[in-house]
């Protein structure tokens, strides 16, 4: 259940000493809220980073699938003046997309710098043939001294897709 990730994004907030990045699918809205509940709880500012992340959320909130806990969200200008403790970055390049935020952070031709102290969450599972992109990712992200949290150390992230016995049944129902 998504429910039980929960208390390891809590964590992740709870005890990073500096920023927060997390990475997710921009289409995870689910998850995004789960982050943005987190960051209220431990008094963090959030900016979304990414064309299709920005775009994406504007439209949860606008169709009411998101609730923007109000004075969370801020522009990236604003949150850049505070202290890191308090800030996290929602974006894209959980599968290590070569041109999504994430990606180019790791390979430093983003505006945005990863810094040591830094904690980047990776709220997705590996889909199968991206694990190389994934661990140049991660290998880039810890280049630079941050501390990187994904499936294969935390239970941040479930599968949407139902177990291969449940998908024989409907298979079979069909």
């Amino acid at each position: 259940s998504e429910r039980e990730l929960a208390p390891a994004i809590d964590a992740v907030f709870r005890d990073a000493p500096q920023r927060i990045i997390v990475s997710s699918f921009a289409s995870h809205v689910h998850r995004i809220q789960q982050v943005l509940d987190a960051a209220q709880d431990h008094d963090r500012k959030v900016a979304f980073v990414g064309r299709s992340m920005v775009r994406n959320m504007k439209l949860a909130g606008d169709l009411g699938y998101l609730r923007i806990p109000p004075g969370v969200l801020v522009e990236l200008g604003e949150l850049e003046k505070l202290p890191p403790a308090r800030t996290a970055l929602i974006c894209t390049g959980s599968q290590g997309e070569p041109m999504a935020a994430l990606a180019r952070m790791a390979n430093r031709s983003h505006s945005i710098r990863i810094e040591r102290g830094d904690t980047i969450l990776m709220a997705s599972s590996v889909i199968p043939g991206n694990e190389n992109a994934i661990s140049t990712v991660i290998n880039g992200l810890t280049r630079w001294g941050a501390h990187v949290v994904h499936k294969g150390n935390a239970r941040v992230h479930t599968s949407g897709h139902a177990s291969a016995g449940e998908l024989a049944y409907c298979y079979n129902l069909i």
